[in-house]
């Protein structure tokens, strides 16, 4: 299944599930994720927007 970026529409690829104790509980079970994600890309251009704006603006 292919997840597309929510932002730019990118593909992103599915991170691989790590394997785990065939012995656990249901309740250990990660829950399914949607389809739609953020893509790194758009992860770090988010982050660099969120960090300006939290900056005190410099006088003139």
């Amino acid at each position: 299944m292919v997840n597309r970026c929510m932002l730019c529409g990118r593909k992103i690829e599915p991170e691989e599930p790590k394997k785990s104790n065939p012995y656990n509980n249901e309740e250990d079970r990660p829950k399914k994720k949607s389809s739609m994600g953020v893509c790194t890309f758009c992860q770090a251009k988010l982050k660099h927007e969120a960090d300006e704006a939290q900056k005190i603006p410099k006088p003139m």
